[in-house]
């Protein structure tokens, strides 16, 4: 199979209040996400009958 990993962090916070020192981290909020993605490919035999030869 096939893997992919993605991870993201992302920070949002209100305008003004979130840059004061020492308080501001009261009116930010932090995120950080991961995700895993497998892609499995299956492969299926199939037996033919030869008909070039049966005349």
């Amino acid at each position: 199979g096939v893997y992919t990993q993605d991870e993201s962090d992302s920070t949002s916070k209100v305008p003004g209040l979130g840059d004061i020192p020492i308080l501001g981290w009261l009116f930010k909020n932090n995120t950080k996400a991961k995700s895993k993605k497998e892609l499995l490919v299956f492969i299926t035999p199939k037996i033919l009958k030869d008909t070039l030869g049966s005349n």
